[in-house]
Formats: structure tokens, sequence, C-alpha cells
């Protein structure tokens, strides 16, 4: 068991670490852009957490926790499954599949899915002649394990990443999560280090992997009304950060109704309405059915369709 005094020290810890990021935010610029490779892990999982401006590494309560924080898997008490189809710009589409095992003796662990397809692409050669379609696409399978001591959930993964343009690039990375519950858990406390590992090489020089460092608060001001705030310290790029809030209403005894909105700073160079997100969800005994859209300004669009079920 955890005594007062050790909680007061790991909430300050969470303090101090939240000025880490913000001293990482002043190193890592925009100008360090396109400095590291598959990109495609930073790209959030779940419409629900899309909806809410990816804002989730403290809340994480379901399948998904294998991408967001693996420490929230430890507080799933049944079996949980999750799937995620999004729409994205051109032909490309971005999938996901999680399930999480609570385990007899203790801990939960978790398997999880990434796939992002761009669609065919025509080769030409060097005089312009076409050569035909080729079909680049990445792809991350996340291994997790967590459990909790009182408040405190610890959380770890093992990923392996592979990524083909016309060759293919391999690689494997940890993820390492802790979160904190307070005031009965109406207020949570999460950070996470994601994708630490070696560089991925398609024949030449390699880049680093796109790791990054998110620290995030959720609040539940009432039983049906949670906020939360995040920021986040990529590797390569600057520093965001992430808002979201989400209201549920109990329409009868079966269904409950969810409304979404939030914020994130990924998308504040693409012009236009950027970085905004909205959804909606639908919880009909224990499965939910959830609908995002995020706007990338003049990129356009993207749309995200979810499925969880705990049983």
């Amino acid at each position: 068991m955890f005594t007062r005094q050790m909680r007061l020290v790991l909430l300050f810890a969470l303090i101090i670490s939240l000025g880490v990021v913000n001293q990482l935010g002043a190193t890592f610029s925009k100008s360090d852009a396109g400095t590291a490779t598959a990109n495609f892990l930073k790209l959030g999982v779940g419409a629900r957490a899309a909806a809410m401006g990816d804002a989730f590494t403290s809340i994480c309560d379901d399948a998904t926790a294998v991408y967001w924080n693996p420490a929230g898997l430890s507080k799933i008490r049944k079996h949980s499954i999750s799937f995620m189809h999004a729409l994205w710009f051109e032909d490309i589409f971005y999938d996901w599949v999680s399930y999480a095992l609570p385990l007899k003796r203790n801990g939960t662990a978790g398997i999880g899915i990434q796939y992002l397809n761009y669609g065919g692409i025509q080769e030409t050669d060097e005089f312009g002649v076409e050569r035909g379609l080729f079909w680049p696409y990445d792809l991350a399978v996340t291994v997790s394990y967590a459990r909790s001591i009182s408040n405190i959930s610890l959380g770890g993964s093992l990923k392996y990443i592979a990524s083909k343009i016309k060759n293919t690039a391999f690689s494997i990375a940890l993820d390492a999560g802790v979160k904190y519950a307070l005031f009965d858990e109406k207020l949570s406390l999460g950070l996470v280090v994601r994708n630490l590992g070696p560089g991925m090489q398609y024949g030449g020089e390699g880049d680093p992997l796109a790791m990054d460092i998110k620290i995030g608060l959720a609040y539940r001001i009432f039983n049906d009304w949670l906020i939360a705030l995040e920021a986040d310290a990529p590797l390569a790029n600057e520093a965001g950060f992430g808002i979201g809030s989400e209201y549920n209403y109990q329409l009868n005894k079966e269904i409950i109704i969810s409304g979404r909105a939030g914020y994130n700073t990924s998308a504040r160079y693409t012009g236009g309405l950027n970085g905004l997100t909205a959804g909606t969800g639908v919880n009909y005994l224990g499965c939910n059915f959830d609908y995002a859209l995020a706007s990338f300004g003049k990129l356009g669009m993207t749309h995200r369709i979810s499925i969880s079920l705990k049983f």
C-alpha cells in the first residue's frame, strides 16, 4: 500500500514532468518536422478519443489503452474489444483493433493492431513510362501489460513496426505509462513515453522513430460530464496540446447518449478551421457505437467510426 506521503511524492513528480515537457517543447521545434519515421504511430485511435481532441492519455478506460497509455489497462475488469475504421484523405484508410484480457492472478494484458493503407500509387520510370501500381502501408502490432497498486497504475508495451513503400523496413519499440487517480477517481493524471526504439532503414540511412511524451489530466465535474487536457512533446515537431469534453445523457435504463467536442494543435498549420473535433456516441447495454469528425483545415475532414464492447 502507498502511504499518503508516497502519493504526494508521485503527484509532485508528475507536476515536475509537466515542466520537463515544457522544456522539451522549447527544444523540439517546427524545424524538426519530418526528421522522424513511422509517423503513423502518432495517429490516434478510437472515435471517442478523436472527438475529444485526442486528450485521452489520462482516460483510456477501454481496450484502446494499448495505444494511448498501457497503464489504463489495469482498471479494466472485463474482456474489452475495440474496432475502428477511419476514412482519411484521398484513398487512404486507417484501421485499429484491440483486445484487453484481465488476468486471474493480477493485472491486465492487451494486444492491438494499427494499420494504415495508402491505396494504389502509380509507379513511373525515369522516362515517365508507367510501370504499374504499388501499395504502400504501415503496420504496428502492440502487446501490453498493466497492473495497479492502490490508486497507481503502471503499464508497458512492446510493439513490432513495419513500413512498406516499395521495400519494407522493420523496427521494435517500447511504451511505458503511469496513471494516478485522486479524489475517489474524479481526477486522473496520466503520463506515457511512447515509441522508444531504434530507427527504421529502407536500404540507406535511417531516421529515428516518432517518439513522444504525453502528460494529461481528466476531471469528472459531474458523474455525466468529463473534461480532459493533454500536453504532447514529440521528437520530430514542436510541442502541442489537446483539450476535450464529454457529456453523457441517460436516455433510459439501456441507452446512454454521448456528445463530445475538442481541439488539438496537431493540425494548426493546415489553415481554415483546423484542429476542431466533434462526435457522438451511443452506449447500448455496454456496447458503444462512436463517431468522430476532425478538421484538418484545407486538407479536409477525417471521419472515424468505432465499436467497443466489454463482456
